[in-house]
């Protein structure tokens, strides 16, 4: 992929609404990639008909939202609160349809049921989940005896719940994924209210000339990290998934391409190409003392070496697979501190039918080769870092509101989690309560003077050394992960939905560890 140095304003209507979000499934079709046309046969208010997305976006934005089965208590919810909201989406001049396996006359009941679509919400017939395929919406193969609340047995695969707002133009402006059924409903609807906001702008810039070279936007001041008007660069987007970036000694990073099953390097003068292909789905990177490169694999879940030859170093605890390695970290003694998302992320469906997985936990592998599970009760583990004197475990909880921070103690265990920084991203569940919400929370990184940055909704948020909010660093796009790079280590790289961003910092990241 060729440098991208310039971007057209006319895109602020697309990132706008794609940088409220970070809570997509990982395999699910994201941002700026091109949303699959396609004609099922639905059902509005009792009646059946033939839906085309297509013909839809010619009157306006269309919300595509997946869901497991008709008539169960999550998706009976959702449906209600697009039902509800069906005003507030028409003002914004969007459409909704849902989509998912049930057969077309369960889904002719649904449109009509008052405690579900409430003849306001089209649903569509998705038999076979050759729709729910396209837009690479993770399915799960059907449980024998399972019903819904009718009684009728669920036969079907069971779509994640997965909501997609489609511009006019056919492109995905942002995808959300995640988060309780209420909820996803709010960042839908967020989502089309942003596009409707920045349309006129759009439209204002369609002619104007494209932005000076390397300027994506100009960040605001965070004393000793950057200072105002900093230009954040474009490296690249386009990318099939972008995670676990790791700063090189030469100055180069390396990022992973999940969904492309490839790690791709970014020269110090912006070039990419592909640095290893079929890494077993890799999701993130890390480096040894001794030049060895790590990585959290997601293809068949394990933790191991790369280069220089491919070793395991864990694939399941206490007989259980792993779910989702997600994210790790190496000390300085040959430590390796990794998280697993668990059976509840979305890569868990690699795991072989009838296999147990291990629930979500954080572990470390001693310098010795010895697993241990040193952390567990956390929502989603995702993101993972130590101190710079390595005192100090912090992880980061996607569905939680604080990053959390354990003390190291001897022997490499961990004492009790305490919330160490709250969230500026995080949005409550349902009827306003904490469970079932979301920060987005995700990579993390340090710096040399101990300041903590993490990728979130909110953007890049830096925290100091004492949990103290310090300012937040905004973004096109909600980001994934970040690292420092550059052989002065004074490069911060984010990467997220599908793009590479960079941007100069004050203070260089820590020395003698690469992340």
């Amino acid at each position: 992929m060729s440098r991208l140095t310039r971007k057209r304003h006319a895109s602020s209507a697309l990132a706008a609404a794609a940088a409220l979000f970070s809570g997509a499934a990982a395999a699910a079709l994201q941002a700026g990639e091109a949303a699959p046309p396609f004609e099922a046969r639905a059902a509005q208010a009792g009646l059946q008909l033939d839906y085309s997305l297509r013909q839809a976006l010619q009157q306006g934005p269309v919300v595509v939202y997946f869901y497991p089965a008709a008539f169960t208590g999550g998706c009976s919810l959702q449906a209600k609160a697009f039902a509800d909201q069906h005003a507030q989406f028409s003002a914004a001049g969007a459409s909704v349809v849902g989509v998912s396996p049930d057969p077309i006359d369960r889904l002719q009941a649904f449109s009509a049921d008052a405690e579900s679509c409430a003849g306001k919400v089209t649903v569509a017939s998705d038999a076979g989940g050759r729709i729910a395929r396209a837009f690479q919406v993770q399915l799960q193969a059907p449980e024998p005896g399972r019903q819904n609340r009718r009684g009728q047995e669920i036969t079907h695969e069971r779509a994640e719940r997965t909501s997609f707002v489609v511009t006019r133009e056919g492109r995905i402006a942002a995808t959300v994924s995640g988060v309780a059924p209420a909820l996803n409903v709010a960042q839908a609807l967020q989502a089309v209210q942003a596009l409707q906001a920045a349309a006129p702008a759009a439209a204002a810039s369609a002619a104007a000339p494209l932005a000076p070279a390397g300027a994506v936007l100009p960040t605001g001041v965070i004393a000793g990290v950057v200072n105002a008007g900093t230009q954040i660069e474009l490296v690249g987007e386009g990318f099939k998934g972008t995670e676990g970036p790791l700063g090189l000694p030469d100055g180069s990073l390396l990022f992973t391409e999940n969904q492309g099953d490839r790690i791709v390097r970014i020269t110090p003068d912006g070039r990419s190409a592909t640095y290893l292909s079929g890494a077993n789905s890799t999701n993130a990177l890390a480096l040894r003392s001794d030049g060895a490169l790590l990585a959290v694999q997601t293809g068949q879940p394990r933790v191991g070496v790369l280069q220089p030859q491919v070793q395991t170093l864990a694939q399941d605890f206490e007989g259980r697979s792993f779910g989702r390695p997600n994210d790790l970290v190496v000390g300085r003694d040959g430590s390796v501190w990794f998280t697993d998302s668990g059976a509840n992320a979305p890569a868990a469906a690699s795991v072989p039918s009838g296999a147990h997985t291990a629930t979500p936990a954080v572990y470390r592998i001693s310098p010795q080769g010895a697993l241990q599970r040193v952390a567990g009760g956390i929502g989603r583990p995702n993101g993972i870092q130590l101190s710079p004197d390595e005192r100090v475990l912090y992880v980061a909880d996607t569905w939680g509101e604080h990053v959390l921070a354990f003390d190291i103690v001897a022997g490499g265990g961990l004492g009790p989690a305490r919330p160490f920084a709250a969230l500026a991203g995080f949005r409550r569940g349902a009827s306003g309560s904490s469970s079932g919400g979301s920060s987005g929370a995700d990579g993390l990184a340090v710096d040399a003077e101990g300041r903590l940055y993490v990728a979130s909704s909110a953007g890049v948020q830096v925290f100091s050394a004492a949990g103290q909010a310090l300012g937040v660093i905004a973004l096109p796009r909600a980001p994934q992960n970040l690292a420092f790079a550059g052989t002065d280590r004074k490069t911060l790289y984010v990467v997220g939905r599908g793009a590479v961003w960079r941007l100069p910092v004050l203070t260089a990241g820590v020395q003698g560890r690469a992340k």
